[in-house]
């Protein structure tokens, strides 16, 4: 009964500081949030990438 009263605590506690901590951080100005356009710009930027084929061993 111990055990299970220690693990109910032990995770309200990790709970409410998760809580805390996301109350903490947001309250500031909202994150600006991603669009379709803003990870096509991205993806459009970056080089291609380089194919390498891989040996099959003969």
């Amino acid at each position: 009964m111990d055990i299970l009263l220690a693990i109910t605590l032990v995770s309200l506690l990790v709970f409410a500081a998760a809580a805390t901590g996301r109350a903490l951080t947001s309250s500031g100005c909202p994150a600006a949030r991603l669009t379709v356009a803003d990870i096509q710009a991205r993806l459009a930027a970056e080089p291609p990438p380089i194919y390498v084929p891989i040996s099959r061993g003969r």
